[in-house]
């Protein structure tokens, strides 16, 4: 991979640039001496991050991917400004993410129509607090030992999100306990609550949540896919205990436009939302920060700023989109094109054309966020306020969720 040191210095402005060709082997006490110095770093390999951050000690380290994003192209000879533009993009601080806190003691409700339920109820049992819930009609054979409870009944509604749904059951009975050949049921009735941490989702029917793989606690699996169930239960162990899930959209319910005096204006997070996290709530919206999946939707088409996307805020984004910039264009660059990509699926596609292709074009500045849907106007227009000639956004083939935002 060809290095232009002295392109890449005239990006970074003020930061000493050392290279060296083996840092994360044969010359490892380089990296030692940078740190021993005391001042920040940041080095341009993600690959070998766990073996630099195990060297490292207490100091703080910042990694940037400049080989897959830049010296692995067919345009590797002309890579120096972008790289110099990653580093200087990468250097940018970023501050602390707010959480909220889901806590699961470990309690599912498994639902489907057949044996199977039972079947995963057995995988389940020594790790979880398990309910099977069999929507009627049904022929199950009656458990030799009951282990855990086994009832009938439909699914009304469900709301809720780990550690807290609520579900509300149609039919619901208890299994008589001289069942013999198939489990035979008691006198049903309607409108029985369940609730619990887990919902493990069986049952072939349509989802319970919309966008409903975005719904932290909720895993449903077609029943035909048999390691589609065995995922899922697999998933399912691993739910229990508190976890900590980013507080993505910082809301000012002041600045809302919702409705004033009774009379609706703005509606546009409403229509918008996949997870159903927001409601309306009085002259303003609601924003459930536990149901949000973090699409980023509501804070771009937000006409009054009252939603504002956290993860990034938005002028820690504006930070980097300029130092991105000013730098390629500092170190000789020209004509360049920001390509707006997630970390889950926009950058093993990037790493995967480096390894595979050609790799991107020397002048396509790769810019990583959270959601591409997060990004609004104001950025796009800043990218074009701060030099670039283009910007891209890369989305999956399938998107997790509504893309109508970003049209």
């Amino acid at each position: 991979m060809p290095l232009d040191k002295s392109a890449v210095e005239r990006g970074c402005r003020g930061a000493d640039v050392l290279t060296a060709r083996q840092l994360c082997r044969a010359e490892l006490e380089k990296f030692r001496a940078a740190v021993a110095g005391g001042e920040s770093l940041i080095v341009g390999c993600t690959q070998e991050a766990p073996l630099f951050s195990e060297n490292a000690g207490d100091a703080e380290v910042i990694y940037a991917n400049i080989r897959e994003t830049a010296g692995w192209s067919k345009d590797a000879d002309a890579a120096a400004p972008k790289m110099a533009a990653l580093l200087a993009a990468a250097a940018e601080p970023l501050p602390g993410v707010p959480f909220v806190n889901l806590n699961s003691d470990g309690v599912i409700l498994i639902y489907g129509r057949d044996e199977q339920v039972i079947e995963a109820g057995n995988l389940l049992k020594d790790h979880l607090d398990v309910t099977v819930l069999i929507k009627p009609p049904a022929e199950v054979a009656p458990p030799r030992v009951t282990e855990f409870p086994v009832v009938q009944g439909a699914i009304r509604s469900a709301k809720g999100y780990l550690g807290a749904f609520e579900l509300i059951v149609d039919g619901y009975a208890q299994p008589a306990p001289s069942s013999r050949g198939t489990l035979s049921f008691a006198a049903r009735r309607d409108g029985a609550v369940s609730r619990c941490d887990l919902v493990l989702d069986i049952s072939g029917d349509a989802a319970l949540f919309s966008a409903a793989d975005l719904r932290d606690g909720y895993l449903r699996a077609d029943p035909k896919d048999l390691a589609a169930v065995l995922k899922a239960v697999l998933k399912a162990r691993d739910l229990v205990g508190s976890f900590d899930k980013p507080r993505y959209v910082a809301f000012t319910e002041d600045l809302c436009a919702h409705s004033r005096s009774q009379i609706i204006g703005c509606t546009r997070c409403l229509d918008l939302c996949p997870a159903g996290a927001i409601a309306p709530a009085g002259d303003h919206v609601a924003v459930d920060a536990y149901i949000c999946a973090g699409c980023g939707q509501c804070a771009a088409v937000c006409p009054t700023g009252a939603a504002a996307y956290a993860l990034p805020p938005a002028d820690t984004l504006m930070r980097k989109l300029r130092a991105l910039l000013t730098a390629y264009r500092e170190a000789g660059g020209g004509e360049p094109v920001v390509l707006v990509h997630d970390e889950a699926h926009g950058t093993p596609l990037i790493e995967a054309l480096a390894r595979f292709g050609d790799g991107l074009p020397a002048n396509v500045l790769p810019f990583s966020v959270n959601e591409v849907t997060q990004i609004g106007l104001e950025t796009i227009a800043a990218a074009f306020a701060y030099g670039a000639a283009a910007v891209r956004l890369l989305l999956r083939a399938k998107p997790r969720h509504d893309v109508t935002g970003l049209t």
